[in-house]
């Protein structure tokens, strides 16, 4: 008698789901993203599963404690399954993934030379690495529950920041407010020159309170006399060679700063096709000022002082200010309306030996992002006629479906339709 009300104590304790097997409805793919990098994953090539056994009573999955296990052997049928193991899949983040958002803390001081330049000594950058544990329990509950999109998990440090300049300190320059960076590995030599010239325009630059700031205003004449060289701008449907060319790889990365601070962004215009150097796409920004250009206001409580610069292949920018109770939250890419490249496109010139053969462009597909970001306040309104000052807002972005395109030495006119780096 003993033995039968143990089992049946132990049967309706433990009798976890009923069924045959296991079965799992993977996503066709699984997009982990941060707001500076995506990683695309395709968990049916992924060794991320093993082999294991469950005990079954009839149709019912039975699960006991294994001191308790031996009472009921007799009664119970093991049935193999396939299913996700969670080492595995922490392995997987650990190797691949961690790396890449890994970053060491900076500290950063700041100053003013006797000739009025601001000086920094460190970058200023915010320590970084991915939460392993919630990251592998949020990865296995995407595959289980065929979720396609998920914002990795961060544990963020701050910089300490040292402001010994009183000016800057009655400026409300105290701490880092925000940052943005991008990747530009894979530039030609001419291409990084321009992109570290751009960059010192706006290293040390003040935006006042209140004040909208304005890209093109800053960056100044573009040209061989400022210390730019010719690279790939794109020319309405052509990539030419040009002075500055790589520059929105500055205004990408200072509008990533701007969405992350939740500054009001008041012009801002995507590339025309989709760049590999911006991204993940949508939250790029192309100028050739006057137009298209970069704009957002300064809407913080104090001044804003920015500080740009380059490590290895990326490039940054640092807002430095005072921060107030906002939150910024960045949700997304969702990419649709993927469309093929169209047929390799010919035009002629007579710069060109007859028979030379100039490339004008390489193919990529087109496709339509969106971003959403939420600027959420932790104080509210004060009472009912208070302006309500969280947003939400959308980033659209449409990109057009490239072909390859050969310029080739003939007699033909030149058409110029819409500039931008």
């Amino acid at each position: 008698m003993r033995f039968i009300t143990k089992f049946i104590i132990t049967f309706g304790l433990f009798v976890a789901f009923t069924g045959t097997g296991f079965a799992m409805d993977l996503p066709g793919q699984v997009i982990l993203k941060t707001d500076y990098k995506i990683w695309t994953l395709y968990p049916s090539r992924m060794d991320w599963f093993s082999d294991y056994n469950k005990a079954f009573f009839d149709d019912f999955e039975i699960k006991t404690l294994e001191e308790e296990q031996f009472l009921i052997n007799d009664y119970l049928e093991d049935k193999s399954y396939e299913g996700i193991d969670t080492m595995k899949l922490r392995n997987y983040l650990e190797s691949t993934i961690a790396p890449e958002i890994s970053r060491e803390r900076e500290d950063v001081t700041i100053d003013i030379d006797a000739e009025g330049n601001v000086i920094f000594e460190g970058h200023g950058l915010f320590g970084r690495e991915l939460d392993l544990e919630k990251a592998t329990m949020m990865l296995k509950y995407a595959l289980e529950n065929n979720i396609e999109f998920l914002t990795l998990p961060i544990i963020r440090e701050d910089p300490v920041v040292t402001v010994l300049s009183e000016d800057l300190q009655q400026m409300g320059i105290q701490e880092l407010v925000s940052g943005g960076e991008t990747n530009f590995s894979g530039s030609p030599y001419n291409r990084i020159n321009n992109i570290n010239v751009g960059l010192s325009k706006f290293n040390g630059h003040i935006i006042n309170p209140g004040e909208e700031f304005v890209f093109g205003n800053v960056l100044g004449e573009v040209d061989e006399s400022t210390g730019y060289k010719p690279e790939l701008v794109i020319k309405g449907d052509k990539t030419v060679p040009e002075y500055g060319g790589g520059l929105c790889q500055v205004s990408t990365t200072t509008y990533r700063a701007a969405l992350a601070a939740g500054f009001p962004v008041t012009m801002r215009k995507n590339h025309s096709y989709a760049v590999s150097y911006y991204t993940p796409h949508g939250l790029d920004a192309t100028v050739y000022p006057p137009s298209p250009d970069l704009k957002f206001i300064n809407d913080s409580p104090a001044h804003i002082l920015m500080q740009s610069f380059t490590i290895d292949k990326k490039a940054y920018y640092n807002f430095y200010g005072t921060k107030d109770d906002r939150d910024v939250f960045m949700i997304g890419p969702y990419y649709s309306g993927w469309t093929s490249p169209p047929a390799t496109k010919k035009s002629y010139s007579a710069n060109l030996a007859p028979g030379e053969v100039e490339v004008l462009g390489h193919a990529v597909p087109g496709l339509t992002s969106t971003w959403y970001r939420h600027v959420l306040y932790k104080e509210k309104q004060e009472n009912e006629n208070s302006p309500v000052r969280d947003f939400l807002e959308t980033i659209f972005s449409k990109y057009q479906a490239r072909p390859d395109y050969y310029i080739i030495g003939a007699e033909a006119p030149a058409e110029v339709t819409e500039n931008g780096y």
